[in-house]
Parts: C-alpha cells; sequence; structure tokens
C-alpha cells in the first residue's frame, strides 16, 4: 500500500535521490523525521494532493475516488450574500468542496440509464460561478437554475481531498510525486532546470495519461446511441 513517505521517495527518486540530512542516505526513512528533507516533504505533500486533484478535476477528468455528487441547501439569504451581479441563485458549497466539475440536472442523473440506451436526450448542464461567501471563509455557487429534483435547489458533481493514501491509483501516485520532485528539486541542491523538467513532465506526460486513465472511468461505449436515419450516430450526454 502506497504511503506519504513511499510517495515522496519516488519523488527524490526522478531527481536521482537525495535522502536524509543527517545520514546522506539516498531516501527519508520517515516523512515525518526531523531533517529538513523530510520535514519539507510533510509540509508540501498535502497542497500539492490537492493541486493534483483540482488539476484533473478542472480537466473534466477527475480521479474517481474524488468525486462526490450532493444537492445543496437553501438558497442563501440575501443579506448573507456579496454582490452577484446578474445571478439569479446563491448556494453554500460543501466545506469539503475542493473544485466544483459541473452543476447538472439530478433528474437526468437519476435516469441515466434508460437515457443511454434508449432516449435521444442527454444529460442536462448548466453554467455557474463559485466565489468566497461574504464573510471570506467559504464559497457559494452562482448561477440561474435551480437543478435539484424538487426545483428548489442546485444539484452539482465535485470533488473532495483524500488524504488516505490507500486509495491512490498509481497514476494518482506519479502525478503527486512528480509534482513533489518539481518543488523539492531546490531544496536538495539541484538547479531550477532540474525542477522545470519535473514541471514539463507533469504537464505534458504524467498529468495527460492521468487524465487518459480516469476518462476511461466512464462507460463512453453506451453514450453513443445508432441512428441510422442519415447513417451517423448520435452521441448523447457530451460534455
Amino acid at each position: 500500500m502506497a504511503t506519504e513517505t513511499g510517495i515522496y521517495n519516488i519523488a527524490l527518486g526522478k531527481l536521482g535521490g537525495a535522502g536524509d540530512s543527517e545520514t546522506g542516505t539516498a531516501f527519508i526513512a520517515s516523512i515525518d523525521g526531523d531533517d529538513k528533507v523530510s520535514q519539507w516533504g510533510k509540509l508540501a505533500f498535502p497542497r500539492i494532493r490537492r493541486t493534483v486533484i483540482i488539476d484533473l478535476a478542472t480537466s473534466k477528468a477527475p480521479f474517481r475516488s474524488t468525486i462526490r455528487f450532493k444537492g445543496l441547501d437553501a438558497a442563501v439569504a440575501d443579506d448573507d450574500l456579496p454582490e452577484i451581479g446578474g445571478w439569479k441563485y446563491a448556494f453554500n458549497l460543501p466545506g469539503d468542496c475542493l473544485a466544483v466539475i459541473s452543476q447538472v440536472s439530478e433528474g437526468s442523473i437519476a435516469t441515466r440509464d434508460q437515457r443511454a440506451y434508449s432516449d435521444p436526450g442527454g444529460n442536462v448542464y448548466y453554467q455557474w460561478e463559485s466565489v468566497a461567501n461574504k464573510a471570506g471563509t467559504g464559497k457559494i455557487l452562482l448561477t440561474d437554475n435551480l437543478s435539484n429534483t424538487d426545483g428548489d435547489s442546485a444539484f452539482i458533481e465535485y470533488v473532495i481531498d483524500t488524504p488516505d493514501t490507500g486509495g491512490f491509483t498509481e497514476n494518482m501516485i506519479d502525478c503527486i510525486a512528480t509534482l513533489l520532485a518539481s518543488e523539492v528539486a531546490p531544496m536538495i541542491g539541484r538547479d531550477m532546470e532540474a525542477s522545470q523538467a519535473m514541471r514539463a513532465l507533469y504537464e505534458n506526460v504524467v498529468l495527460p495519461k492521468a487524465k487518459k486513465a480516469n476518462v476511461a472511468g466512464f462507460n463512453n461505449s453506451a453514450r453513443t446511441i445508432s441512428n441510422y436515419r442519415g447513417g451517423r450516430n448520435r452521441t448523447i450526454g457530451a460534455l
């Protein structure tokens, strides 16, 4: 099972090893150690993990273990709202929400099986915007549409932070380790070229590979229905 120490050591390995500042070994014994390399890893790891999760979510290819669906609570009262421009509705986002993927019709999600095989319709997605709440202590969703089945709130797909490394996929581990390597490089005496190389590897190779694997978590084959009128296929539920 993956551990923070193991993932951090993968990051160090990508740079040729770094080791404990006291023993000079190639890798650290524990991310909870007292040396500066271990301490930096412990400090950076949660931030890097959240960055990776958000990067995949905003690319519409989230890690499956981070996804949640939720109907939001009642609209925020006018007195508790910041300026929201021309948006009609505002709802508090869940406290565990790292990033919203989409606001979607709960009804279309609930009937997706019937739709996928027999209905020419598709998922219904809405425009939305996320901003800080009036107190600056949380985030709110702004929208012009009520999308839950009761018609009194919004229904969203979003991602959460997942600190338990036991649920990390190989692609998630590689993403975190590569981005960690980019940031730890100067700490262990590597030059900025090494740091930039790891960043480029993350953005151009590792991240696209993770996107491809995550998209495979959808049943894409069921999203196309044969339509023999005109000899073309109709794709349903396009994002």
